[in-house]
């Protein structure tokens, strides 16, 4: 069983204001849910239409790189990306427990992560908590039926994440 795996973007601090720049670009749109959950600005609501220059950023300067490795490491012909979206976490943010089901994997690219406390919690095997070593830099990919939650952010500095999921071709 494939419980994770984590990707160190090379060249990681070439990339990281560019992309919070080209993220910045899209107008605040906060993201307000039940039981407080909070996200101060994303995408993932707005319409398919809009034009993401950092998700372009992204394919074009990292995900070949990525994707090569998972492939290598999963043993598969390619991935295909299913979705990507960012997401902002401001003092007292947080995401809820879910999951995404339809999908194969499930990435988290930490753009900017103040404290590794407010990195993604991930349950496995009914509310087992899997702990993962991540950074600034990393692509985490897991399991998309895994439930995973972002803890609040009890930080002054932003968490900032790009999101997205893969489905594995073999």
């Amino acid at each position: 069983m494939i419980h994770h795996h984590v990707y160190q973007v090379s060249n990681f601090l070439e990339h990281k204001k560019k992309l919070i720049d080209l993220i910045y670009k899209i107008p605040i749109n906060p993201l307000e849910r039940v039981k407080g959950e909070k996200i101060s600005h994303q995408d993932y609501n707005l319409p398919k239409s809009m034009t993401r220059e950092y998700a372009r950023y992204f394919e074009n300067n990292m995900c070949d790189e990525y994707a090569k490795e998972f492939c290598n490491f999963l043993n598969c012909k390619r991935i295909n990306i299913t979705g990507m979206w960012f997401q902002v976490y401001k003092k007292g943010d947080h995401h809820n427990l879910h999951s995404h089901p339809g999908t194969n994997f499930t990435n988290v690219f930490y753009l900017n992560l103040p404290n590794k406390e407010i990195k993604t919690k991930i349950f496995i095997n009914n509310n087992e908590q899997f702990n993962i070593d991540v950074k600034e830099g990393d692509i985490l990919t897991f399991p998309g039926y895994y439930a995973h939650c972002s803890p609040i952010n009890t930080f002054n500095e932003d968490k900032i994440v790009i999101a997205f999921n893969t489905d594995s071709i073999f």
